[in-house]
């Protein structure tokens, strides 16, 4: 991120005569590996567990999270009201409010996200799942250092969604609960579905694209992370 800003100013200075440095080659930083090595989602237990101890928006909100794939902000300012007329007529919702850049994407509606919808609409107050006594940045972190006291990460749920919409839309586990090897892994899918290389290989590509919209992510490799 330093050496791209440094590049970015140098260009101005230079009127565009800077020659750019690499991270890599120039500054020996090694590459980035998007690939994790165990699965960061939520168990189920630990969801259900946390469900029946924390405080009844807080289970909502982890439950959004899990069946939906959104991110903490995007969760507690969800219209949830809305979103349940919309998910009951088109089997979707839309996300807008949270989302980084103020990106819109379109994320399906399952049968536990229906009811995750059903339950959040009992909690809301306003037009978002803030409590109507405090601002979002208080809520935010109550909610954190809840997290901390708890030892959970709400980011996990989303790692849960992505694989089980993987898995949804393959046939097969997600990679990184696997055990396989990515190098090995189209061979494994292949031998998994009986089919060829290169019907794994499109099966694959096309999950990784779906759910890199859902995720609201525009790079394959920043998915990768939650399916391996």
């Amino acid at each position: 991120m330093y050496v791209s800003a440094v590049n970015t100013v140098m260009k101005l200075a230079t009127l565009g005569e800077w020659q750019s440095v690499s991270p890599t080659r120039d500054c020996g930083i090694p590459r980035r590996n998007y690939l994790p090595e165990h699965s960061r989602a939520m168990p189920a237990f630990q969801h259900d567990t946390l469900v029946a101890r924390v405080d009844e928006r807080i289970g909502v909100l982890l439950t959004l999270q899990r069946t939906l794939g959104l991110r903490f902000r995007e969760s507690v300012l969800l219209d949830a009201r809305k979103a349940l007329c919309q998910a009951a007529k088109d089997s979707y919702v839309i996300v807008i409010s949270g989302t980084k850049g103020g990106r819109r994407r379109e994320i399906p509606v399952s049968g536990e996200a229906l009811k995750a919808l059903e339950a959040a609409t009992g909690i809301q107050h306003g037009r978002s799942l803030v409590p109507d006594d405090m601002s979002y940045v208080d809520f935010r972190s109550e909610c954190y250092a809840l997290a901390q006291k708890h030892g959970f990460n709400f980011h996990a749920e989303r790692h849960h969604y992505a694989q089980q919409r993987y898995q949804a839309l393959t046939g097969v586990p997600a990679p990184v609960t696997t055990g396989v090897p990515r190098r090995d892994w189209l061979e494994f899918m292949a031998e998994f579905l009986q089919v060829e290389v290169s019907a794994a290989e499109a099966i694959d590509r096309e999950a990784r694209q779906t759910l890199s919209r859902e995720l609201g992510h525009n790079r394959l490799e920043v998915t990768n992370v939650y399916i391996g």
